[in-house]
């Protein structure tokens, strides 16, 4: 977890931003969030890999998350978020929360995740958390299953409460499986299965988000057995199949 920064650290980061010291000391907590949100978001889309990158070197960050409906658009929302740092195949760091939605878990929603309404009452809000979790998506590429789900909810939080959206490059999962063995897999559960995988604690972020790894170990030696070693193969190959 993050630490806020000190009064005298984000008064220089909004004076950075033009204006005078005097408007600098006046703004509160909320400008200050969203002053330190914009300035990770610059910082992220200036952090992309060069297309000679080794697939080793890059730190891939697994993503899934769990949400009150599918149209953020419309007031749906997030409620459980998991994120797993990987490295040339490995784990190396894993964040994980639940967040109390202003809109009420569906009953259906709780019986499919087993995250039920009071599982969250006391859980912090999104906007509590936001920060730790930019920093924690700011090093890598984003891999998921339905990647643009997870990547359609984060944006419309960050835009309606900050203007701004995530900068981080997103590669589906599903397609680089598809791609490497010409076959379908529509649901993570036909990819869990292609490998004879059983899932755990399904329909929630972490245990999706740790099935997803089991999945990307066995990706990830399979590009190397074809070959494909940089970020330039890997996307010339998902543009081959398209």
């Amino acid at each position: 977890m993050g630490v806020m920064e000190r009064p005298f650290q984000w008064i220089s980061r909004i004076l950075s931003l033009g204006l005078r010291y005097d408007q600098a000391t006046a703004v509160g907590p909320a400008f200050q969030q969203e002053a330190w949100i914009r300035k990770i978001m610059k910082e992220a889309k200036k952090r992309t890999y060069s297309l000679e990158t080794p697939l080793s070197d890059v730190t891939f960050i697994l993503l899934d998350t769990e949400t009150t409906g599918f149209s953020p658009q419309r007031g749906d929302e997030i409620f459980s978020l998991a994120a797993l740092k990987t490295k040339n195949g490995e784990p190396l760091d894993l964040y994980c929360s639940n967040f109390r939605p202003k809109r009420r878990i569906p009953e259906h929603v709780e019986a499919l995740t087993g995250i039920t309404n009071d599982d969250v009452a006391c859980a912090p809000l999104l906007e509590e958390e936001i920060h730790h979790i930019l920093s924690f998506l700011n090093h890598g590429i984003l891999l998921g299953y339905h990647i643009q789900h997870d990547v359609a909810f984060l944006n419309e939080f960050l835009s309606r409460n900050y203007r701004t959206v995530l900068q981080q490059t997103t590669i589906e999962m599903r397609k680089i499986m598809e791609c490497i063995y010409h076959d379908s897999f529509p649901t993570l559960d036909d990819a869990l299965s292609f490998y004879h995988l059983t899932p755990i604690d399904r329909h929630t972020a972490k245990g999706d988000v740790m099935s997803l790894f089991e999945i990307w170990k066995r990706v990830f030696i399979e590009l190397q057995q074809l070959q494909i070693d940089t970020l330039h193969d890997l996307y010339t190959l998902l543009s081959q199949c398209s």
